[in-house]
């Protein structure tokens, strides 16, 4: 059986779909049952080892399950980080116009409390939440060959540099 499998491997390559791997799986599970089944003489006895074997199995997986937990999340990719930003955040930009714009709230009272009421009443009526300067100054601290990636990639060599000098520093003179 092993043979089999490797001249099939070898002509079409190996399984990569997680669907595919299952199946195959549970054809050969079944095929071994089947054999054992078969193998045994007497029915009775060949069924009770059969059912045996998938209860074992199946209170194997679930003890091994049980003991891992459950599996951890998937993490997201840099990009789907980003998108999911975005998204969540015009939702909930449009969640707090919505608030602001209900009988609920109390205009005067958050009026009294912010620096600039008519930037607010501008975000209340649709507006975006920040102003050009505010964006220009984002892009020049965030984005591409700003201040922020600068000193990130800069980071490890100036650790190594004050490393290197402290160790000079405090060694003994020879």
């Amino acid at each position: 059986m092993g043979f089999v499998s490797f001249a099939v491997c070898y002509r079409y390559g190996p399984l990569e779909n997680e669907r595919s791997i299952n199946l195959l799986s549970w054809a050969l599970q079944l095929l071994g049952l089947a054999l054992m089944y078969l193998g045994i003489q007497i029915r009775p006895i060949a069924l009770a080892l059969v059912l045996g074997n998938n209860w074992c199995h199946s209170a194997g997986r679930r003890a091994q399950s049980a003991r891992l937990g459950p599996s951890p999340p998937r993490l997201l990719t840099e990009e789907e980080y980003r998108i999911q930003g975005e998204v969540e955040t015009r939702r909930a930009l449009e969640e707090l116009r919505n608030y602001c714009r209900s009988p609920d709230f109390s205009a005067w009272t958050a009026v009294s409390r912010i620096q600039s009421p008519k930037r607010f009443a501008e975000f209340v009526g649709g507006a975006s939440h920040l102003t050009a300067s505010e964006v220009s100054f984002h892009e020049q601290e965030y984005g591409l060959g700003g201040v922020f990636l600068e000193e990130q990639a800069s980071l490890p060599f100036r650790v190594w540099m004050e490393q290197k000098v402290r160790f000079v520093c405090l060694s003994p003179r020879g």
